[in-house]
């Protein structure tokens, strides 16, 4: 059982938790969830009104914060070099 708000406190019974759901809510947002859990998200946040709530509260920051500042592109050099620097870490056997 999850409680989530500051006004008067109502249990939840959700197969997702209130806590998880806030902890993840813009990976949610954002559309980076596999389908099986963005489903379970949308059917969390359909039946949770204080996650509802803050999911509103949430997309309605991001909206504005992308209308306020143009998206940054990161220069084709940055790019290259984070790729080369990842596809050069290695994983050192503990033994």
């Amino acid at each position: 059982m999850s409680e989530v708000g500051s006004g008067p406190q109502t249990p939840h019974f959700h197969d997702t938790d209130c806590s998880e759901f806030l902890f993840r809510i813009y990976e949610y947002i954002d559309g980076e969830m596999g389908q099986e859990e963005r489903l379970r998200f949308e059917a969390h946040v359909k039946t949770c009104t204080p996650c509802l709530r803050q999911h509103e509260v949430d997309r309605t920051v991001k909206s504005l914060i992308r209308r306020a500042a143009p998206p940054a592109v990161a220069p084709e050099s940055l790019r290259a070099a984070i790729v080369a620097r990842i596809t050069s870490i290695r994983i050192d056997p503990v033994g």
